[in-house]
């Protein structure tokens, strides 16, 4: 799999889960819940959350080794 398909999908599964984070949040924001029905939607909301923390993490480390590659990458000033 390209590197391009994976980072596509990181993506869209950070923007899933942050959609499904933020349907937790208002619903339990909502109130209504039972003492249940609260934790459950708590724990579903604290994977979520790890999850997203793992795919930015992810993403910082490609990000400091693109900046890396490009300071490795010769620059001219356009001088002849």
């Amino acid at each position: 799999m390209s590197v391009d398909v994976e980072e596509s999908r990181e993506t869209e599964n950070f923007d899933v889960g942050l959609d499904k984070l933020k349907l937790i949040v208002e619903r339990m924001e909502s109130g209504g819940l039972g003492l249940q029905d609260s934790l459950k939607l708590f724990e579903e909301g604290v994977g979520i959350s790890r999850r997203l923390f793992e795919i930015l993490s992810q993403s910082e480390g490609r990000v400091e080794e693109l900046l890396a590659d490009l300071d490795r990458i010769p620059f001219s000033r356009g001088e002849s």
